[in-house]
């Protein structure tokens, strides 16, 4: 892909990749997923995700970041059962 393109549900636009990822909460309204990015980056990203349902509040974060993958991290979630869709954006500085 050149330096903008959309392909299977992802976008990449001069280093910015976003999706959506589904993240099985426990009672608590915690969980976690993995991503992997459609595009391998150059360095470590910035990357912020939030939840996709208008309803619903969750503290979201993510950790094992590196140029190929992270982990989405939702806390607190107000919805407590089932899956919860957090979208995420990021941004390669290289």
């Amino acid at each position: 892909m050149g330096k903008f393109g959309w392909h299977s549900g992802y976008l990449k636009a001069q280093n910015k990749q976003s999706g959506k990822v589904s993240v099985t909460v426990d009672g608590n309204g915690d969980g976690t997923a993995s991503i992997t990015f459609p595009v391998v980056l150059k360095s470590i990203p910035v990357i912020v995700g939030s939840p996709q349902e208008s309803e619903i509040t969750a503290t979201v974060s993510f950790k094992n970041i590196t140029e190929v993958s992270a982990t989405v991290v939702v806390d607190g979630s107000a919805k407590t059962t089932g899956t919860l869709s957090i979208g995420w954006i990021l941004q390669d500085y290289d």
